[in-house]
């Protein structure tokens, strides 16, 4: 199935998966009333329209024209550019937030890495970023592994050998190795093998 047939029934395929995940980080940023937010790989903009309707200012930016397609549909449509998010005409130090839900596993390290560097240069200092995806650890059960890499597995070709290289080499912890970043916490957000990786951008203004 091609990505024009996959977005319009994007989001009512993965409902039942991801909705509580969407409950948490709307809870997160509630909880921090963030002035602004960034949503990196926003797909279909649902988290965002979700952000919206509870009054935050946010923009996303993602790849697909057809996902931006269907995130201009509906109530709350959010404010969404069509760029790579290695390279965001974003000025920066223009978001107090910027997020990204289950986008950095799905690609090699180098563009994964290139993409949170990104996300750092556009969030202020002292701003957060939350970077969720999956995270396996001795809590991770046998059963939700497998669920899992069933699922990707199913996804095919790069991006399944981009899901087992992000496993094998520690995923988000690693991958923010050297970053000007704080650690504040690690929220579980499913099976004890997926997390909302909570940070703090440390920068000189």
């Amino acid at each position: 199935m091609g990505e024009y047939a996959i977005a319009p029934v994007y989001d009512i395929v993965l409902y039942p998966f991801v909705h509580s995940l969407r409950l948490k980080l709307l809870d997160i940023c509630i909880q921090q009333n963030y002035s602004s937010i960034l949503d990196v790989c926003c797909g279909t903009g649902r988290q965002l329209k979700m952000l919206r309707k509870h009054g935050f200012h946010v923009q996303g930016v993602d790849l697909s024209r057809e996902m931006l397609k269907v995130s201009k549909k509906g109530p709350h449509a959010p404010h969404c550019v069509n760029e790579d998010a290695t390279d965001m005409s974003f000025s920066a130090d223009s978001f107090e937030a910027a997020m990204t839900t289950f986008a950095l596993h799905e690609k090699p390290a180098p563009i994964a890495g290139a993409i949170v560097k990104e996300m750092i240069r556009v969030v202020k200092p002292e701003g957060h970023l939350l970077l969720t995806d999956f995270n396996f650890t001795t809590r991770s059960s046998k059963v939700s592994r497998g669920i899992i890499r069933m699922i990707e597995w199913n996804a095919g070709g790069e991006h399944y050998k981009n899901f087992r290289e992000f496993i094998a080499f520690g995923g988000v912890p690693k991958l923010i190795e050297g970053l000007p970043l704080e650690h504040i916490e690690t929220i579980d957000a499913g099976m004890n093998s997926i997390a909302i990786f909570k940070y703090k951008v440390l920068k000189n203004q």
